[in-house]
């Protein structure tokens, strides 16, 4: 009867220390299946201006909806437009997409499907259009980068190539790789084309 019984106290202890650990052990497992980054913020019609140091308009972000998270301080954007205004004044370069998403604030966006870059003519630059499916901007210093197949189209001008690298401020794109042009004179204005 003795043996019995510590037996089953044995048994007893045994059970209980295995489902210590089998509990311990899902608990922690629940810890690391939580994502690491989650939306900890949701808004809609949103418009953000940033300023340069002598208060002037650098760039505005406008988005239908965005979702911020909590890890890198990211947000993912529908339909965002991106306006970048150049330190001399030139006309601003407008660029929209069907999604986006924001890295550490807004230092760097990604646009991603239908991406279009547009400066619209002035006294000192044509119409310029440019299109990809994947753009990188970096609106401080207004550098939009590709890998990605790049159409520009300028009165009597248009270029395809695969990759470019883009400085809005200064209105210079260089085309990276397998670049084709077709020059249409008749359809071109008398000024130069500004690339």
């Amino acid at each position: 009867m003795i043996k019995k019984y510590y037996l089953l106290n044995g048994l007893l202890l045994i059970l209980a220390i295995v489902s210590f650990f089998a509990w311990y052990q899902a608990k922690s497992n629940d810890k690391t299946m939580q994502p690491a980054v989650m939306v900890d913020a949701f808004a809609t019609e949103i418009e953000s201006i940033q300023f340069n140091e002598l208060g002037q308009k650098r760039a505005e972000i406008q988005t239908t909806k965005l979702w911020h998270f909590t890890g890198g301080d990211s947000a993912l954007l529908t339909a965002p437009r991106l306006t970048l205004y150049s330190a001399d004044r030139k006309a601003p370069w407008v660029v929209s997409a069907k999604m986006g998403k924001t890295f550490n604030g807004a230092q760097k966006i990604d646009l991603i499907d239908d991406v279009v870059i547009h400066q619209s003519s002035s006294t000192n630059n044509t119409d310029t259009l440019i299109t990809t499916s994947l753009l990188h901007i970096f609106p401080k210093t207004q550098l939009a980068t590709t890998d990605q197949l790049v159409t520009l189209v300028q009165a009597g001008v248009k270029i395809t190539s695969i990759g470019m690298n883009a400085y809005l401020d200064q209105k210079h794109v260089t085309l990276l790789s397998q670049t084709r042009g077709f020059y249409d004179p008749t359809k071109a204005l008398n000024k130069s084309a500004s690339f």
